[in-house]
Parts: structure tokens; sequence; C-alpha cells
């Protein structure tokens, strides 16, 4: 049986060296790339004061143009544009709902969540699963209608 050799160079010290620089390349930069991916991880969710300010605005947008606002100390229904929309407590976090229907979360990891009257607005106070503590104040004006005078 015959073999033919297509170059007789063979494996050289040169090709050694660069294929050595190449896995070392790989090698070292293997924890930099993991180190990456953790923090890319972890600042990929959003710090609890940009969830609460979301929610807070949110609240309040639909709050300043609604009516028959009801409060209780675990929910906030309202009617908006003849919607009723609420708020409430659902297992650990908050969520919105139309009409009686749907399940939007608009607020997670919550321990607590306290809803109380104010003179023409709503406190909302949440106490989150780490501890934190947030509350807001949401104030809205009813347009009373004036009844015509007669002609």
């Amino acid at each position: 049986m015959k073999f033919v050799l297509l170059n007789n160079r063979g494996f050289t010290l040169l090709d050694a060296l660069l294929s050595f620089v190449v896995f070392s390349i790989i090698s070292l930069s293997f924890p930099m790339i993991m180190k990456g991916m953790e923090t890319i991880k972890t600042d990929s969710v959003p710090p609890r004061y940009y969830e609460w300010n979301l929610f807070s605005e949110n609240l309040g947008n639909e709050m300043w143009a609604s009516g028959n606002i009801l409060i209780s100390p675990d929910q906030i229904s309202f009617v908006k544009e003849g919607e009723r929309i609420t708020y409430e407590r659902y297992q650990n976090s908050i969520r919105r709902r139309v009409n009686e229907r749907g399940h939007e979360v608009v607020l997670q990891s919550i321990h607590s969540l306290t809803f109380s009257e104010l003179p023409q607005g709503v406190k909302v106070e949440v106490d989150f699963e780490r501890g934190e503590w947030m509350e807001s104040e949401f104030y809205y004006f009813y347009k009373e209608r004036i009844p015509e005078a007669p002609e």
C-alpha cells in the first residue's frame, strides 16, 4: 500500500506555539465572559425604584381622569371611560384588572399593600419582600356638573 504525502513540513514548533496562544486567549477570556454574563443578568432586572415609579405614574394618570373611586385597605377601583379599573393585591404582587377581567401584574415581590383615603386623594403604601418600603399620595378632583339654569 502506497501513502501519498501532500507536503513534508509536518507539525512545526511555530504551529504548536500558535495553537497554544489561541488556546490561552480563549481560556483566559472565559472567566471575563462569565463575569460579563452575570453582570448583564443582574443589571437587566430593573431596580425597585424604577418599577415603583412606573406603577405610581400609571396609577396617578388613571386616577386623574376617572370617577367613582372606591377605596378599601386592600384594593382601589374607579371608573375610567366607562370601564371599571381595579388595582388589588394578588399573592405577592399587585395586579390591574379591567371590568373584573384580565390579570396585568404591575408590581411584584410585595409583602404588604395598603390603600388609605385622604381628602380628595388616596395614599398607597407598599412593603416589599426584601424590607424596602415605598409610599405615594395621589390626588383627584371631581368635575362636578353644574345644573343648567331654567330659561
